[in-house]
């Protein structure tokens, strides 16, 4: 695992068809952070789910909408591909995935999965 505190230093994804991706350590803890919080404030209303999803994204470097993408990676490895397919409702293109795919990578929440 690569030193998620230094994203310049990281090597730049690849983006082979095979290529799988999974939540580091830090984006597990990221994650199950969102989803509590989320549990937290489902109830109160849309500013308040606002507040709480931008304070999420200030504290882990990344954009609000990020959330959706990271949850989708906190099971077993994925491919972009199927990242797309799972967030298609949202109306997020391909290519709009991979830059949240990306921004997630260089905060240091998902890496590379091994393809054994």
């Amino acid at each position: 695992m690569s030193e998620p505190d230094q994203p310049s230093s990281q090597a730049r994804l690849r983006w082979a068809r095979s290529q799988k991706f999974r939540l580091t350590s830090k984006g597990a803890e990221a994650e199950l952070l969102w989803r509590t919080r989320l549990a937290e404030v489902r109830s109160q209303g849309k500013q308040i789910f606002e507040a709480a999803l931008q304070a999420w994204a200030t504290q882990y470097k990344v954009r609000p909408d990020d959330a959706a993408f990271l949850s989708e990676l906190a099971g077993p490895p994925v491919r972009l591909e199927d990242v797309a397919k799972a967030v298609a409702d949202t109306g997020a293109s391909r290519e709009q995935v991979k830059q949240a795919l990306e921004r997630l990578y260089e905060a240091g929440l998902m890496e590379s999965a091994v393809v054994a």
